[in-house]
């Protein structure tokens, strides 16, 4: 029983060891992660200053932004007033709002490029956090392990109390057996001592009768030796089973201080762990507030951009402005010589309208005269057809009556008993000449009938054409009307372009001329013509917009009319042709009077 326990006692001590191991490797842990989190508050600490210089050189980049504006606004109204007499200062002021431009634009370049590296450095701040988290998580994981083995020790240390308990108890039983086994033994050692000297002295007496005085001295010398032999050795007995009782309770004393060492070991480890997760939720704050921060500062960086870019088109416009108040002038004579041209082409064009529309009058008229005479020649052709089916109806009689004489002479001469002979020459020739005329009256009659539905077909197709022909010089007429009606508008509002344009002129020399000029922005001479323009009437406004597409239309209808034309009067005069041609070969083919006999 007592090796056994020591054996308990040992595997304590060492499961003691592993976990004051363990703790170590926790506060290890644990002071790792407190010098990330310094290292992160540090971190913060700079992000945070860098941010503020941040926010710092932006308020001085928009402060060069403004002034720069300030300079191109005074800029423009010194260009307003002295615009003629003081081009080359104005050049030499606007050279240096560029160059005050472009520096602002460097200085606004390197707030972004310290804003990129500030990012940077707060992804890496970030990912230290990440890590320094991650890490605080795995101590937080650990020293939840280690809580949950301390408390299994705990139960262990109070089985091992348990057992240490019933090890007192059973220690007492033992100090009582080994009381009652030393009384035992005392008296048995005692009875046994007595027992033996009482043998030994019975044998001393017995030997005394035979052996001398000093042999028994000798014997009882022994024999006290052996008596005081056996008390030592139970006195050492005595010691031995004292000092392993001492080893026990000291253990007992060594385990009960671990047990409370462990104990407030654990309190400690719950302590630091409040305190871990408190620095953690410090830490999420933080870092939300960092967000926030470099959110802001991403509006802020766009607000300059957006400013800037505001400011870039503000130059532009100026510069664009310039440009553009001294191309005016110009423009407006380019648009005045337009105008005129335009007008010149509106009247060639007209002219040309009239000179087509006098030409389709006359092929009108040829057309005219083409289908009367190919009605007079559709007239004979019907004419000569009824000549031709009236010889057909002669020939018919005049064969019937020459079959009804040779049946009548037939029957004479059979009644008479004579006969008349035809040789076969002439019975062929005359069968040939009635198949030949046959032949010839179909021919005749199908041709005419041919003739006269080509002819009809013919005249529809030329009173539609014809009708087409007078609808397309209808719309060039009015095509005409309308381009003259346009080039007077045109002509009216050159005169009312020009009219206003002299009088702008005059007003802007006596304003120049004048001692007295308010500083003022340059007046832009388009708007100012189309203001006046659209004071001198709607109609002169919308000309130039709308003759463009007018004059396109128009020639577009003059060119589809003419192209129409072409095709279409070769082609009646084709039509024409051929029936020409078909009535004159069927005059040809038909011989009138002819004798079928």
């Amino acid at each position: 029983k007592r090796v056994e326990k020591e054996t308990q006692l040992l595997l304590a001590q060492r499961e003691l060891k592993k976990y004051k191991e363990r703790l170590r490797s926790a506060e290890s842990t644990k002071d790792q992660a407190l010098v990330e989190l310094e290292k992160a508050r540090g971190i913060a600490n700079t992000l945070t200053y860098k941010l503020s210089g941040l926010n710092e050189s932006k308020e001085s980049s928009l402060l060069a932004t403004q002034t720069a504006n300030d300079q191109a606004k005074e800029l423009e109204g010194a260009n307003s007033n002295n615009q003629i007499s003081n081009d080359t200062s104005w050049q030499t002021e606007l050279a240096d709002a560029r160059g005050r431009y472009s520096s602002v634009v460097a200085e606004l370049d390197e707030a972004k490029q310290e804003l990129r590296r500030m990012r940077q450095e707060f992804c890496a701040s970030t990912d230290m956090k990440a890590s320094a988290a991650a890490r605080a998580t795995e101590a937080v994981h650990a020293i939840e392990a280690n809580t949950g083995r301390a408390h299994e020790l705990r139960k262990e240390i109070a089985a091992v109390n348990d057992s240490l308990t019933h090890v007192k108890h059973a220690y007492v039983q033992t100090m009582q057996e080994h009381a009652g086994i030393m009384k035992s033994l005392e008296d048995s050692s005692s009875t046994t001592a007595a027992q033996q000297t009482q043998v030994v002295l019975e044998a001393l007496q017995m030997e005394a009768h035979a052996e001398d005085t000093g042999d028994l001295e000798a014997k009882l010398a022994a024999t006290v030796a052996e008596v005081r032999s056996i008390e030592q050795q139970l006195n050492s007995v005595k010691a031995s089973q004292l000092s392993s009782l001492a080893s026990v309770t000291t253990d007992l004393t060594e385990a009960k201080g671990t047990l409370h060492k462990l104990a407030e070991e654990e309190q400690t480890q719950r302590n630091l762990l409040e305190s871990l997760k408190m620095e953690l939720a410090k830490v999420k704050r933080e870092h939300q507030e960092l967000k926030k921060k470099e959110a802001e500062a991403e509006i802020i960086s766009g607000e300059l951009q957006s400013k800037l870019q505001n400011a870039k088109d503000e130059l532009a416009v100026a510069l664009a402005a310039e440009a553009k108040v001294r191309g005016a002038s110009d423009e407006l004579i380019s648009t005045l010589n337009q105008l005129t041209a335009e007008c010149e082409d509106a009247k060639v064009e007209a002219d040309k309208m009239k000179q087509e529309a006098e030409m389709l009058k006359r092929e009108a008229e040829t057309t005219k005269i083409v289908l009367e005479d190919s009605e007079k020649r559709l007239s004979v052709a019907l004419v000569e057809a009824e000549e031709a089916k009236a010889a057909e109806a002669s020939a018919l009689s005049q064969i019937k009556s020459l079959s009804e004489k040779t049946d009548a002479a037939r029957a004479s001469t059979s009644e008479h008993g004579a006969k008349i002979t035809i040789s076969m020459e002439e019975f062929d020739s005359l069968n040939k000449k009635v198949n030949d005329a046959d032949t010839l009256a179909g021919m005749k009659v199908s041709a005419a009938a041919a003739l006269v539905e080509a002819v009809k077909a013919s005249e529809t197709e030329a009173m539609k054409k014809l009708e087409s022909i007078r609808k397309e010089i209808e719309g060039i007429q009015v095509a005409t009307a309308e381009a003259i009606k346009k080039a007077e508008m045109a002509d009216a509002a050159k005169s009312a372009v020009e009219g206003e344009l002299k009088r702008w002129r005059e007003r802007e020399q006596k304003k120049w001329g004048s001692a007295e000029i308010s500083p003022r922005v340059p007046v832009d001479q388009k708007e100012y013509v189309a203001n006046r323009l659209s004071d001198v009437g709607p109609a002169t406004v919308e000309m130039k917009a709308c003759w463009a597409d007018k004059s396109a239309n128009n020639s577009r209808k003059i060119v589809r009319s003419s192209t129409m034309k072409k095709k279409m009067f070769p082609s009646l005069s084709g039509i024409f042709n051929r029936k020409k041609n078909q009535v004159e070969a069927g005059m040809a083919s038909y011989l009138p009077g002819e004798n079928v006999s």
